[in-house]
């Protein structure tokens, strides 16, 4: 089968939405399909080739899939996304694939004109974060586009965001759940600690907890610089954030006095499964504040469990919905800083045992591997009516 699929957002950058599509695409293209990403090109590169080979830098593995660039335009001085629509409808005429699966909520509105199945995924419960009206709009074209005949599919990342939607008015018979995945392969559980961080310049000394992502206020960096406070045994490094994020909680940790914490800064994601390999205790983020909570499925999870190191994670629905207390992670009450400083305390004198650890592994390789949730995806598709014709 040709199968095009459709992000908005620029290629190649650091985002986590842009790694997802790039594993995406290399998974559905191991499953024996011919895959072209169709994208607009990320600013500050000459040429389509160049950023092409900036995002072989940036992303682990081969690339058995196209990149086509398409042109982005701003629409009322800002709403890129909706800009590289035109440009990209251009691009799936000349190409025709078989089905299109795309990311973009904006196509949802000319692709049940455009003459071929298609599917959407789903990542959020409010698809236009700034602007309410848009969001609405937005989501009234999407539910529009779902129940008619061209649209084969809506995935949704979690249970929890697949509930959201059927209550907005997708047919239910037209949602599937598909938690995000990790590739494998990057991770290699048999690095020791030591190994990992004599290769990263980092101290042995003390207990190691390693939190990636963002360190934006809503995902709890008060609570994790309390935590480090609290617990002057351990080192927190913050692997993640932009500039004028890290300069701001580097002079909140000095104004608390704390100095068992350390910021690498953004790393590429090839980077991240040595940062892991480094660590003790994984720490993983977020608030009630974070407005993809509900529905959420991070990368992060998964990546985690891949690493083989021994997570602390708040217990959030949709986290649940992945790891279980006690058996895969430690998990505590989410937006409570007593509940996260009690865990660490338990993970970092468990950090030697292996039991949890090993689980969340098997459980990775078994269930989440992007391959896997491909093959999952393209099953569902062809019960739909969607064949490979060859």
């Amino acid at each position: 089968m040709k199968l095009g699929c459709v992000h908005g957002v620029p290629f190649p950058s650091l985002d986590a939405n842009i790694v997802q599509v790039v594993q995406m695409c290399r998974a559905f293209a191991q499953c024996g399909h011919e895959v072209t990403l169709f994208i607009p090109r990320a600013k500050g590169f000459d040429s389509d080739e160049a950023a092409r080979a900036a995002g072989r830098e940036l992303y682990w593995g081969e690339w058995p899939f196209r990149v086509e660039f398409v042109r982005q335009v701003r629409v009322f001085g800002r709403l890129e996304m909706l800009g590289s629509v035109p440009s990209t409808l251009t691009a799936i005429r000349h190409v025709k694939p078989d089905l299109v699966y795309t990311l973009n909520p904006w196509t949802m509105l000319p692709l049940p004109r455009a003459g071929v199945p298609f599917v959407f995924e789903v990542h959020e419960e409010r698809v236009h974060l700034r602007e309410r009206f848009l969001d609405r709009y937005l989501r009234r074209a999407i539910v529009r586009a779902a129940r008619g005949p061209s649209c084969v599919m809506v995935v949704a990342i979690s249970d929890g965001l697949r509930r959201i939607w059927e209550n907005f008015g997708v047919p239910s018979e037209k949602l599937m759940v598909a938690h995000d995945g990790v590739e494998i392969g990057m991770f290699n559980p048999e690095m020791s600690a030591a190994e990992a961080r004599a290769k990263l310049g980092l101290p042995s000394a003390r207990p190691l907890v390693v939190y990636t992502g963002a360190l934006k206020a809503d995902r709890g960096v008060d609570q994790m610089l309390d935590a480090a406070r609290a617990l002057p045994e351990m080192e927190l490094c913050l692997v993640g954030g932009k500039d004028e994020e890290i300069a701001f909680w580097k002079s909140e940790a000095q104004r608390l006095r704390v100095s068992n914490v350390r910021f690498a800064g953004r790393v590429p994601h090839r980077q991240i499964p040595l940062w892991l390999a480094a660590a003790d205790v994984l720490l993983m983020m977020w608030t009630w504040r974070v407005p993809t909570i509900r529905g959420c499925s991070p990368m992060k999870v998964f990546e985690y469990m891949a690493a083989q190191r021994l997570i602390v994670g708040p217990a959030f629905p949709t986290i649940k919905e992945v790891l279980e207390n006690g058996r895969d992670a430690l998990l505590f009450e989410p937006d409570n800083t007593a509940a996260l400083v009690s865990t660490l305390r338990e993970a970092l004198a468990r950090r030697n045992d292996t039991a949890m650890p090993t689980a969340a592994r098997a459980k990775a390789e078994r269930e989440y591997t992007w391959k896997t949730r491909a093959e999952k995806i393209l099953g569902e598709i062809e019960k739909r009516g969607m064949r490979d014709e060859g």
